[in-house]
């Protein structure tokens, strides 16, 4: 699930391409890399959200976009990889959801329809990634611009991080270890007040205990920070 933005002409000495490395991670598996489960935290939040307008940034195999879809929302969902929004488009397809999927960069996507822009009810992003040299500050100022008046933003990330990152990082060699950054919910609203020009209130700020399953298939704990702010 992943989202960067990308500043023309900054100095990426050593810095990844998130798109090819994105791409390859799913490309590389002829399988989803994911569960195909909506995020836990999603489904005990939104579920009690009149459904309206939603944009999950960051989608992956769009799991959530059609858990959202199925529950109501008018759902669109983005990533960088062309092969998650195909997955993603097939699961949708096959369950007969109706759900906008696109491959885009949320630093210059723009929605067709104009209406939607700056016009989401609710937006959504999991476990968002940055690129250097861009600043997590940054990302979510892109993302919040998508966030209409009285719409909410939803952000769940690693408060702590899983104890096989790093043999992941080393397996993919994408140079992406970077992108595991460690954030406290009160944390991420401090910066969303400091990037975006608009108003906004803290309506939950939380961390979270998960179980899960490691990829060698060993049971674990991981913690999640989860933020829902609401533009005033």
């Amino acid at each position: 699930m992943t989202a960067t933005s990308d500043n023309t002409g900054a100095d990426k000495t050593g810095v990844p391409d998130s798109v090819a490395a994105w791409e390859e991670r799913y490309a590389d598996s002829d399988d989803t890399i994911w569960s195909g489960n909506p995020n836990e935290a999603l489904v005990a939040i939104v579920s009690d959200m009149s459904p309206g307008r939603v944009l999950d940034v960051g989608c992956g195999e769009g799991a959530d976009v059609i858990w959202l879809a199925e529950n109501g929302w008018d759902a669109t969902g983005i990533d960088l990889s062309t092969t998650a929004i195909d997955r993603a488009r097939k699961v949708a397809e096959s369950r007969g959801v109706s759900a906008e999927f696109a491959v885009a960069d949320v630093s210059t996507w723009d929605p067709e329809d104009h209406d939607r822009r700056g016009g989401f009810d609710l937006v959504t992003g999991f476990f968002l990634h940055t690129r250097l040299p861009d600043t997590r500050e940054e990302l979510l100022a892109r993302v919040a611009a998508h966030v209409a008046p009285g719409g909410a933003l939803l952000l769940v990330s690693h408060a702590t991080m899983p104890p096989w990152a790093e043999e992941h990082s080393e397996k993919f060699e994408h140079g992406m270890d970077h992108h595991h950054e460690l954030v406290s919910p009160n944390g991420d609203f401090a910066l969303l007040i400091g990037a975006s020009p608009d108003r906004w209130e803290i309506e939950l700020a939380d961390t979270r205990t998960r179980q899960v399953t490691s990829p060698s298939g060993e049971p674990a704990e991981l913690d999640d920070a989860v933020l829902l702010a609401r533009r005033v």
